[in-house]
């Protein structure tokens, strides 16, 4: 009896834990089954925020759409590029702001909007000009795609307008930044001149501009060189005040806004000539984008590409995307839609001009199970 219980006590201890070789085993299982489903999941995540993406521009194409409700046309595109909005003028061709910031009290920005005000339309106190500073540097949400960068405000690279910097606000070393751009038309988002560009340096400048014909879209050395075409075709554009009943070619064949090429290593920086100033900026490259191009007094391709794309000619002119797959567009009948970068880019330039007869038919990739 007592060697048995000896024997017992000599048996050799059996771990429950895992030898070496077990533990790596489960680790390259584990390792094996991250590999095969990472794919997945970031496919899903992507997909995920396409939709978020597509919801965004839904949105502010409704808000387009609320905005002509109420004034009887779509956002105007403002002055230039040194000037960002104030809201004590109005709606129309006086507001040296975007559509962007004449699209504020339409998706309840109210308090944004009104930041701006002194009662006085000619009048910039420095409170005002402060207010603007915050307009500029506050990043919004709906303008942001998920897929590109983070929404938060990024450094301004052009700031030299006035004294100091905008010629309407204190200009801050940094701004929030937009992801999509309204469509201009097939030939200019912006005007080539720089004095035009600009825009009047004042308020008092800007009455005589109007008095005297000096805005870029009534000089004929800008607008009258199109090939067989008006040049101002798009939906937004400088001192624009485009009513549905001018987009004779049909709502649902006319881009009203979708999303923008920007260089992909300038996420960041501020230094892309299309991404380097702010979302509330009158007509200007950041915010505004055409479907063609015009070199040599000919209409040429302006094709949608992602921003992974390289040494694009005029990529600060072109719609395009983060996301590798597609890219989208809401039309001015208020859908939206995924596009293939590889559309025809006489299809595309066509989509961009509300009124040259054609129709092409644009197809929805989404829809088409993509």
């Amino acid at each position: 009896m007592a060697n048995r219980r000896c024997q017992r006590w000599l048996r050799p201890h059996r771990s429950i834990g895992f030898t070496v070789v077990e533990l790596l085993v489960t680790i390259s299982i584990v390792s094996l089954l991250v590999a095969i489903t990472s794919p997945a999941i970031q496919c899903a995540r992507e997909s995920a925020r396409r939709i978020e993406c597509k919801s965004n521009l839904k949105q502010l194409a409704l808000a387009c759409v609320g905005h002509h409700d109420v004034h009887g046309h779509f956002p105007t595109g403002g002055w230039g590029w040194y000037w960002v909005g104030d809201a004590d003028r109005g709606f129309g061709k006086d507001q040296p702001g975007g559509w962007i910031f004449n699209l504020l009290p339409y998706v309840e920005e109210y308090p944004l909007y009104d930041g701006t005000t002194d009662g006085d339309p000619y009048v910039l106190t420095r409170q005002q000009r402060l207010g603007a500073m915050t307009i500029v540097q506050t990043p919004l949400r709906i303008i942001n795609c998920p897929s590109r960068r983070a929404n938060t405000a990024y450094p301004m690279s052009n700031n030299s307008g006035g004294a100091n910097g905008f010629f309407n606000a204190i200009t801050p070393p940094t701004a929030g930044r937009s992801d999509y751009a309204i469509n201009s038309g097939h030939v200019y988002n912006e005007w080539p001149q720089q004095e035009l560009g600009r825009g009047p340096r004042s308020y008092q400048e800007a009455d005589y501009w109007t008095t005297n014909s000096f805005w870029g879209g009534e000089q004929p050395a800008v607008t009258k060189r199109v090939p067989g075409s008006f040049a101002m075709t798009g939906i937004a554009f400088e001192r624009s005040q485009v009513a549905l009943r001018q987009v004779s070619d049909g709502l649902s064949h006319t881009y009203l806004l979708g999303e923008r090429n920007i260089s992909q290593a300038e996420y960041l920086t501020g230094f892309d000539s299309g991404d380097n100033e702010t979302w509330c900026t009158g007509f200007n490259n950041d915010n505004y984008r055409k479907t063609a191009r015009l070199v040599g007094g000919e209409l040429v391709e302006a094709s949608p590409a992602p921003d992974s794309a390289q040494g694009l000619e005029e990529h600060h002119g072109r719609f395009g995307s983060a996301h590798p797959a597609a890219w989208s567009v809401a039309f001015c009948d208020g859908s939206v839609r995924e596009m293939s970068y590889d559309i025809d880019w006489r299809v595309h330039r066509d989509l961009g001009n509300r009124l040259d007869g054609n129709q092409p038919v644009a197809v929805d990739l989404s829809a088409a199970g993509h």
